[in-house]
C-alpha cells in the first residue's frame, strides 16, 4: 500500500535583484545613512520615547511625559494629542498671544495643582492644535529657502497667495532669516530649532536653546517655589550631545512617508485638475549641498506642500503666532496623509474613515471651501466632480502614506499580503488604479518575479524565528515549499510528533497542508543523518513503542502495513521531498518512522502520527 507520491517539487529559482530598492514604511530611518547615522537614529528614538519625570527636569508646568506621547501614530508621525492656544484680540487687527500671563500655548499638565495653569481671563480667542507629523522633516529641512520663496513670488494661480513666514532659529538667532516650513504656522524652520522649543514648551525640560522653564501663567514667584532642577535641565552625554541633539538626530534621518503605487493614478490628476495642487505641491528636490548629510542631499521627495501661509478664512485658529496672521496656515504637506486621524489643525475632522474624512459632512472638502479661503475655488471644483471621480481622488490621497506590498493596509507585511500578491501574480496587466498595484513596484504593469524578490526584502514574518524573514527562506535560504503558497512549511501544520527518538539525531517532520483536505501538499523533511545512507520508512496503523536496541524504539505497531525503501540521505544527510494527500481513499491514521544505517550501526527517527486521506 502506498501513500507517498515523490514527484520532483518545482523550486522557485531566485531572479537577480533589479537596482529597485523599497520605499521605507512610516517611522523607519532614511536610506542610505552610515552606520554611525543609523546608530544616532536607533539611539535618538530611545530618548524620543524617553518618559520624564520631576527628578530629570520636568515641568513644573508640562504638556506632555514624552515626545512620542504626541508623535505616536507611529513614533515620530502625527497624533491624536491637540493643546490649547490662546490671546486676546481687539478686533482692529492686533493680536496679543499675553506672553507675560503664560500665552500663547496653555500647559495642561503640571508637577503639582499648585502650580497649573488655567486661560486667563484675560484671553478671548481660543484655539485647539492637533499634533502635526514629523516623518521626513530632515528632509524638508534640506529644501533651499529660495525654491520655498518661489512659490510666493511666482504664485500658479492669482488666487493663490501662499507667503513665507520668515523667522530666526533658535540655534542661530542672530544669523538670516530662514524660511519656515514646519508647524502649523510655518513657524520653524530647522529641525533643531523644533527640539528646542518642543522639548521648553511640551516637557518643560530647558536647554541651551531656550535655557528657562515656563513660569505658570506668568507667575515667576511659582517657577522659584517649584522648580527643583538647575536649569538648563538638558546638558550632554559621555559623546557631548545633548538631549536635543539625539532626538534631533532621530527626527532628521525619519523617513518620508511612502507612497504606493509612486504615479500614474487617476485620482492624482483629477487632484490637480482641480487646483488642490496649487499649494500642495508635489515634488521637490533638496539641497545638493556638501553640508548636508548624502542620505538627506539631492533627494527628490513629494510631501505634497508649498510650506507657505495661506489664507483659510473662517476656519483658521485666529491665533498670529510672529508673522503669521491669525487667518493664517501653513500648507500642511499630505504624505503619510492616510493614517491621520483626527485632520484639520484643530483636529476637528475625526473617526470613521478616510473616504468619510474628506467627503463626508464637515469633512475636508467642506473645510477648503469655505467663505474667505484661498482654497475655497478648488474646493467647489472638487465638489463638482462626479461621486466616482471624488473617490478616485480619495483613493489616491490614500495611496499617501501606505507601505508597498500592504494589500490589507494594515502597515504589516504578513501571509495576508503575501496570498494577496500570489493571486495578483495570475492576472494583470495592471495599471496605477488596480488595487493589486501595491504589488507592482517596478510600475511595468504585472505582478511577477521581479517584485517578488523585492518583496523579500521587506517581508516581516518570521515563523520559525531564525532572525530573516519567512518569504527570504523560501526564495533564497532553501526551505521547503512543497505547496508552493511562498510560506515555510515548518511554519504551517505539522503532522503529530509521537518522540520516541533514539540516541541519534535523525529527525522526521511532515509540514504544509493538512493532508485531508483536497489538493493537500506537505513535506517529508528528514535530517540529522549520515551523508548518503540508505534509509527505510517504516509505516504502521498505529503506535506500540518498544525498544529493539539498549536506546533505540520502534514505534509502529507490527507487523508493519508498508515498509519503504529506495531513498537515499543527501550529502548534508537530509531527505526533503511532497507528500501528497487529500485523494480519493478515506482519512485514516498512520504511523511513520525512519531509520538509516551507516554502514555500521541503525539510528531510529522520531515517529510521526500522520492523517492522510479525504472526508
Amino acid at each position: 500500500m502506498r501513500f507517498l507520491d515523490f514527484s520532483i517539487l518545482l523550486s522557485t529559482i531566485a531572479a537577480p535583484m533589479m537596482a529597485q530598492s523599497p520605499q521605507p514604511k512610516m517611522g523607519a530611518p532614511v536610506s542610505g545613512l552610515t552606520a554611525l547615522e543609523l546608530q544616532r537614529f536607533d539611539d535618538g528614538k530611545v530618548d524620543f520615547a524617553n518618559v520624564f519625570d520631576v527628578a530629570q527636569g520636568l515641568g513644573p508646568i508640562f504638556n506632555q511625559i514624552s515626545c512620542a506621547n504626541c508623535h505616536n501614530n507611529p513614533v515620530g508621525g502625527s497624533g491624536g494629542t491637540t493643546v490649547t492656544r490662546f490671546g486676546y484680540d481687539d478686533g482692529k487687527g492686533t493680536f496679543d498671544p499675553l506672553v507675560a500671563i503664560g500665552g500663547s500655548l496653555l500647559q495642561a499638565g503640571a508637577i503639582d495643582p499648585a502650580v497649573g495653569e488655567v486661560i486667563p481671563v484675560q484671553a478671548n480667542v481660543t484655539a485647539n492644535r492637533v499634533t502635526p507629523s514629523i516623518l521626513g522633516v530632515g528632509l524638508v529641512e534640506a529644501i533651499d529657502d529660495a525654491d520655498i520663496l518661489v512659490n510666493e513670488t511666482s504664485p500658479p494661480t492669482a488666487v493663490v497667495s501662499g507667503r513665507v513666514h520668515w523667522v530666526s532659529p533658535l540655534e542661530d538667532p542672530t544669523g538670516p532669516l530662514r524660511a519656515g516650513r514646519m508647524g502649523w504656522k510655518a513657524q520653524i524652520a530647522t529641525v533643531l530649532t523644533f527640539s528646542g522649543d518642543a522639548s521648553q514648551n511640551e516637557l518643560g525640560f530647558s536647554n541651551r536653546l531656550v535655557p528657562f522653564d515656563n513660569a505658570p501663567n506668568g507667575n515667576q514667584a511659582l517657577l522659584n517655589a517649584w522648580d527643583t532642577v538647575a536649569d538648563p535641565e538638558d546638558g550632554p552625554d559621555g559623546n557631548g550631545l545633548d538631549f536635543i541633539d539625539r532626538v534631533t538626530h532621530f527626527q532628521r534621518y525619519l523617513a518620508a512617508p511612502p507612497q504606493t503605487p509612486k504615479s500614474g493614478m487617476t485620482g492624482e490628476a483629477l487632484f490637480n485638475s482641480v487646483g488642490c495642487a496649487d499649494c500642495h505641491v508635489a515634488s521637490w528636490t533638496t539641497k545638493n549641498d556638501p553640508a548636508i548629510e548624502v542620505a538627506l542631499r539631492n533627494k527628490t521627495i513629494r510631501p505634497y506642500s508649498d510650506f507657505l501661509l495661506h489664507d483659510v478664512g473662517l476656519v483658521s485658529d485666529f491665533i498670529a503666532d510672529g508673522d503669521a496672521s491669525g487667518q493664517e496656515i501653513r500648507t500642511p504637506s499630505l504624505w503619510g496623509l492616510r493614517t491621520r486621524d483626527p485632520l484639520w489643525h484643530d483636529g476637528r475632522v475625526v473617526g470613521g474613515t478616510l473616504e468619510t474624512r474628506m467627503l463626508g459632512t464637515g469633512g475636508i472638502i467642506e473645510l477648503h471651501a469655505v467663505f474667505g479661503a484661498e482654497s475655497r475655488p478648488s474646493g467647489i471644483a472638487f465638489q463638482s466632480l462626479s461621486p466616482s471621480d471624488q473617490l478616485a481622488v480619495v483613493a489616491f490621497l490614500d495611496s499617501l502614506g501606505r507601505a508597498e506590498f500592504d494589500s490589507d493596509g494594515d502597515n504589516v507585511l504578513d501571509r495576508i499580503d503575501l496570498a494577496a500578491f500570489r493571486l495578483a501574480q495570475a492576472g494583470g496587466p495592471y495599471t496605477a488604479d488596480d488595487p493589486e498595484a501595491v504589488f507592482d513596484i517596478d510600475q511595468d504593469g504585472d505582478v511577477d518575479s521581479v517584485d517578488l524578490n523585492i518583496f523579500a526584502t521587506v517581508y516581516e514574518e518570521d515563523c520559525n524565528s531564525n532572525g530573516t524573514n519567512d518569504l527570504s527562506d523560501v526564495l533564497f535560504g532553501g526551505h521547503d515549499d512543497a505547496n508552493n503558497n511562498l510560506v515555510p512549511d515548518e511554519c504551517e501544520h505539522c503532522q503529530a510528533d509521537l518522540g520516541f527518538a533514539g540516541a541519534g539525531s535523525l529527525t522526521l517532520n511532515i509540514c504544509g497542508d493538512v493532508l485531508t483536505t483536497a489538493g493537500a501538499v506537505a513535506s517529508f523533511q528528514l535530517t540529522g543523518g549520515p551523508a548518503s545512507a540508505p534509509i527505510l520508512l517504516g509505516i504502521g496503523i498505529a503506535a506500540n513503542p518498544y525498544l529493539i536496541t539498549p536506546t533505540e524504539y520502534l514505534v509502529p505497531l507490527e507487523p508493519l502495513m508498508a515498509l519503504v525503501h529506495g531513498f537515499v540521505m543527501d550529502g548534508n544527510g537530509e531527505l526533503h521531498m511532497p507528500v501528497l494527500g487529500g485523494g480519493n481513499l478515506p482519512m485514516s491514521t498512520w504511523v511513520f518512522q525512519a531509520i538509516t544505517f551507516d554502514g555500521s550501526n541503525f539510528d531510529l527517527s522520531n515517529a510521526l502520527e500522520v492523517v492522510v486521506g479525504a472526508y
